[in-house]
């Protein structure tokens, strides 16, 4: 049965690759290019063994290549134990198709091996996006002799979720299972993670309830992240029981569980059950960290208490817990768009002052903040040279931004102007982007242009979403263009059903 199930996962796979061979007439490989070994002297008092016994944990990453070649020349050959210390050195710096072509140097070598190098090459094909190779080694493994144990339906699952190959890595789970490995807490908790993650919660919770069937007791992580996938989704009352069903088994909550709550309940405009749940942590002596902080200082920005916001940034410095970019970017978006944009602005040079990095992030809150308050050119003028100064080209939310402000400002032609540029270097402007611009033509009274632009959107590669296509029919209706905003919203009944 267990080889069945391997060879069918294996299979699948093998026949993939077979199509992209003949698809593509080359064999997927992975090679060294283009490395300079630096070669060291193993003999005598810096023989292999010895540098193994005295650690890994300062070799550099040339040294452990030349060290496993020259471990793979020595005779008698190391045993397979050994040759793991150095594959998994070189996994840590995270070179997994260094690990995957050291192991394939060795083809040649009557060396076999074992479940644990198994694990870390399995680990390896997912971080190099290679689900096909992993699968096809999974297979290998049984033939081998070599039985999978949790380390490697951990690490299997795992990497095909974040290769986004979720149906895989549920069938690979359920194969396992039916192989007969006994997943714990923390196999199950990396399935409920991916769930959440990918939205699907009614499967997570699946998960979660099979767990209970099969008298695994889930951890305080496992409830974290499912309690963050269903605040995430809006799922307060079953995150809230999900706390109190903690609280019965004895299952302290952290500060990832807390503070996902926290951010949900101010999200929603629930700020005494914030407090309420901020109380609680202080309480448990578990201290608030800067996610909890943000989440607090996003909520009350969000409800316009921006003077409270700031008081909560003034205590978590008191309390030694330092800002990052994403706290004082929030604090500033709120006070601009309280049209408080001198003390916005103040706040980022505080930022910068405190030793706190600029990224895209802030220089896009100050954008928008100078946008708000009308300062055209101060926006112009970090976009077009502040932001290059500092090493940080404008991304497309960048570009979003300003043109969303120059457009609000009546700037309609430099916006168009901009958005001319936009198109002829860069390939990545996505519906927001082109609503943007359509809404601003629309308002601008440039319907027919507007029109044009998204009857061009499926030839340039970019569906148009619910809200372009709202935009762009009360464009034409209030400029009487009754025939295209009825056939507009015929296609978007279509586009509703097909969601």
């Amino acid at each position: 049965m267990r080889w069945s199930v391997a060879a069918a996962i294996s299979s699948t796979a093998k026949g993939f690759l077979h199509r992209q061979f003949l698809k593509k007439r080359v064999a997927p490989s992975f090679r060294l290019c283009g490395f300079r070994f630096w070669v060291r002297s193993f003999s005598g008092a810096t023989h292999y063994r010895e540098i193994l016994r005295s650690g890994l944990q300062d070799i550099e990453y040339n040294e452990a290549v030349d060290l496993f070649f020259h471990m793979a020349e020595f005779r008698p050959l190391p045993n397979i134990v050994e040759f793991n210390k150095v594959l998994t050195v070189v996994a840590k710096m995270k070179r997994y198709d260094v690990v995957i072509t050291l192991w394939n140097s060795l083809e040649d070598v009557e060396i076999t091996p074992d479940i644990y190098t198994c694990n870390i090459l399995l680990n390896c094909f997912c971080r190099c996006s290679q689900p096909c190779f992993a699968l096809s080694y999974f297979g290998k493994m049984m033939k081998l002799g070599i039985d999978p144990d949790v380390v490697t339906g951990g690490s299997l699952v795992n990497g095909l979720f974040h290769m986004n190959r979720s149906e895989d890595a549920l069938y690979a789970a359920d194969q396992m299972v039916k192989m007969g490995i006994a997943f714990n807490a923390v196999v199950y908790t990396i399935l409920i993670d991916n769930l959440c993650k990918s939205r699907r919660l009614v499967d997570a919770m699946e998960i979660f309830k099979r767990m209970g069937k099969k008298r695994i007791t889930p951890n305080v992580v496992t409830y974290s992240v499912l309690i963050s996938g269903l605040c995430n989704s809006g799922k307060l009352s079953e995150a809230s029981q999900l706390l109190r069903d903690m609280a019965s088994r004895k299952i302290y909550p952290n500060v990832v569980t807390f503070s996902a709550l926290i951010h949900a309940y101010m999200k929603d405009g629930m700020l005494v059950e914030a407090s309420g749940v901020h109380k609680e942590m202080i309480q448990m002596s578990i201290e608030p960290n800067v996610f909890t902080y943000s989440a607090l200082i996003n909520g009350h920005c969000i409800h316009d208490r921006v003077d409270t916001a700031r008081q909560i940034l003034d205590t978590m410095i008191s309390k030694g817990c330092a800002p990052n970019v994403v706290t004082y970017s929030t604090l500033a978006n709120g006070y601009f768009k309280s049209n408080r944009v001198e003390e916005g602005s103040r706040l980022l040079y505080e930022m910068s002052e405190r030793g706190v990095a600029d990224n895209v992030v802030s220089c896009n809150t100050l954008i928008q903040g100078f946008l708000q308050a009308g300062h055209i050119d101060l926006a112009l003028d970090y976009f077009l040279i502040k932001m290059p100064s500092l090493g940080l080209p404008p991304n497309i939310r960048s570009y979003s931004i300003l043109l969303a402000g120059l457009f609000v400002n009546g700037k309609v032609k430099l916006a168009l102007r901009i958005f001319k540029d936009m198109r002829e270097t860069r390939n990545d402007i996505d519906i927001i982007t082109y609503t943007i611009v359509i809404h601003g033509m629309c308002k601008a009274y440039m319907v027919e242009e507007a029109y044009a632009l998204f009857c061009s959107l499926g030839s340039n590669g970019v569906e148009p979403d619910g809200q372009a296509y709202t935009i762009m029919i009360s464009g034409l209706s209030r400029s009487g263009l009754r025939a295209k905003a009825d056939a507009l919203r015929r296609s978007l009944g279509k586009y509703k059903r097909n969601r």
